[in-house]
């Protein structure tokens, strides 16, 4: 309209141990994408403080809203963990998420 900025591309994320694609659209976060999709993906804050929402990127690239180490340990940084609430996709993805995890930090829940 006004050509401020570039357009948000629309991306694909795959959830590899259930099989399950969603559209992610311009602009927005893993977690709200799947949220939209009606994926039970499992989150406690959506601020990026307690971990809940950790997936392991298997492929494909995000930009972090937040810096990850504030909530992830250097192991899971090194295993290739993101905060779905705090990515945003700059390629289609591919990840794992465990379904079943609970907060990485319960006390800012």
């Amino acid at each position: 309209m006004f050509g401020f900025g570039k357009k948000n591309k629309d991306f694909k994320a795959t959830i590899l141990n259930t099989g399950q694609t969603f559209d992610v659209k311009g602009g927005i976060n893993l977690l709200q994408a799947a949220k939209n999709a009606g994926i039970d993906w499992p989150c406690d804050c959506k601020v990026g403080s307690c971990g809940t929402c950790r997936a392991k990127l298997v492929s494909g690239k995000v930009k972090e809203l937040t810096d990850f180490t504030y909530t992830l340990d250097g192991d899971m940084l090194k295993a290739n963990y993101i905060l779905a609430c705090q990515a945003r996709l700059k390629t289609d993805v591919e990840v794992e998420v465990d379904f079943d995890q609970t907060a990485v930090n319960p006390e800012y829940i």
